[in-house]
């Protein structure tokens, strides 16, 4: 089986904390591990979170409108 390849990438940012996220050919939704990382770091140390960032980012996740379409 290949290995999966994006075909859309971009960046979303939640908390401050900028995520570089990117769509697979199967539609499959990531985030770059390092980044998801430092989301939850950057949570665990108290940073505000943003309810429009969080909506936007559900929203991206659940198939919807990538960030900058």
């Amino acid at each position: 089986m290949p290995d999966p390849v994006a075909v859309w990438s971009g960046e979303l940012t939640l908390s401050g904390v900028t995520l570089h996220v990117h769509v697979l050919g199967d539609g499959k939704r990531i985030i770059d591990a390092a980044d998801f990382a430092a989301l939850m770091e950057a949570w665990g140390t108290g940073a505000e979170i943003d309810q429009a960032e969080v909506e936007a980012f559900a929203r991206w996740q659940r198939g919807g409108e990538s960030p900058g379409d």
